[in-house]
């Protein structure tokens, strides 16, 4: 799949299974097209005629963002309804001084990341419940930034990490 540059084509990346599927639904990608590459996991429309997914993959040029928050910030407006608020703690009530997990920044072993606990709202045939989940995003690396969505019972932070090399590794310059 090709990585964006704005007006041109930055180069390409294997983007892994299942997140290579082009979706039957329209997305949230068409706001980021410009700038990043996004693949979703399951991308489908609920029965309250709301878009869903079970998780998303984001890669764009480290050139192209101010630093890793701003790709973050950007990736952001990709993700479905219920991912979007995912960082916003169960329980605290939906006004201006709600409590959010908070975003770490850390230095790891081949540059910056930012990891965050979510837990994704999801509606059941019962009962409602949260799914643990986490944010992953990796920076400057092989001249990519790459940011992981993903449930705890699709790998969490294992996964996203393995997601995350894969793709970097893949990565071929235009």
């Amino acid at each position: 799949m090709t990585v964006p540059r704005r007006g041109a084509v930055a180069g390409s990346v294997l983007m892994p299974e299942p997140y290579n599927r082009k979706p039957s639904y329209p997305t949230n990608a068409a706001r980021v097209a410009d700038e990043v590459l996004v693949g979703y996991r399951n991308w489908r429309s609920t029965l309250s005629g709301h878009p869903e997914c079970d998780g998303m993959v984001a890669v764009g040029l480290a050139s192209e963002f101010e630093d890793l928050r701003a790709f973050m910030n950007t990736c952001h407006g990709a993700l479905s309804i219920q991912w979007g608020a995912a960082d916003t703690v169960p329980g605290t009530a939906w006004t201006a001084n709600e409590q959010r997990y908070p975003v770490e920044e850390r230095d790891g072993e081949e540059g910056p990341e930012l990891v965050q606990l979510l837990a994704v709202h999801r509606v059941g045939w019962l009962d409602v419940y949260d799914v643990p989940a986490l944010m992953y995003v990796a920076g400057d690396r092989n001249g990519l930034h790459v940011g992981v969505w993903i449930t705890n019972n699709q790998g969490g932070a294992r996964r996203a990490v393995s997601l995350v090399q894969r793709i970097m590794r893949s990565f071929e310059r235009a």
